[in-house]
Order: C-alpha cells, then sequence, then structure tokens
C-alpha cells in the first residue's frame, strides 16, 4: 500500500479584525457566522475567555492567555467569545477571524 502525505491545515487568510476591551466584567462578542478559525493576542494583560455556541461568559477560572501570547483555535459554527481581565490591569485581545 502506497503511503500518502499527512494533510496540512494551514490557518488560512485573515478576514475580520477585531479588538476586544477585556476589563472587569465579562464582556461577549458573537464572531462571523462561518468563521472556523482565529487567532488572538492578549495586549496590555493576562486575559482569561470562553468560546463557544451562544452567549458566552468568562471568569476568573476560564481559559488564560497571557500578556503578548498569542493562541490559534477551530471555533465552532456561529461562535461566541467572551473576555475578561486576570487581574486588576485592563487590556485588548487582538482577534483575527480566519477564512
Amino acid at each position: 500500500m502506497a503511503s500518502s502525505p499527512d494533510k496540512i491545515n494551514t490557518l488560512g487568510r485573515a478576514v475580520v479584525a477585531r479588538q476586544l476591551a477585556a476589563g472587569a466584567t465579562s464582556v461577549n462578542t458573537a464572531l462571523t457566522a462561518n468563521t472556523s478559525r482565529i487567532t488572538m493576542r492578549a495586549v496590555g494583560a493576562d486575559i482569561r475567555f470562553e468560546i463557544g455556541t451562544g452567549s458566552q461568559t468568562a471568569t476568573a477560572t476560564s481559559h488564560f492567555i497571557a500578556n503578548g501570547e498569542r493562541l490559534d483555535f477551530a471555533v465552532p459554527p456561529s461562535a461566541n467569545i467572551a473576555v475578561l481581565r486576570n487581574s486588576t490591569t485592563s487590556g485588548t485581545l487582538e482577534l483575527t477571524e480566519l477564512g
């Protein structure tokens, strides 16, 4: 049996840029309906986040992204993301939807 090369999943092209303010209260944002992948970077603060279908709420025990860190994710159809600062310093989650 002949072997075949592994499929390579590239991130894709940048489609929509978002700047999500991460402050003292969780804030939810709906992503574009057909978005399946995102890349995001925390700027100015450590941030907590939740990604899922329907409105999301980030809490002190939600997923963590450190200030300056970049993470890439596959997301479900019609995804929402909620952000919250991790400590007393507010920051921004720079998020790009990929196509």
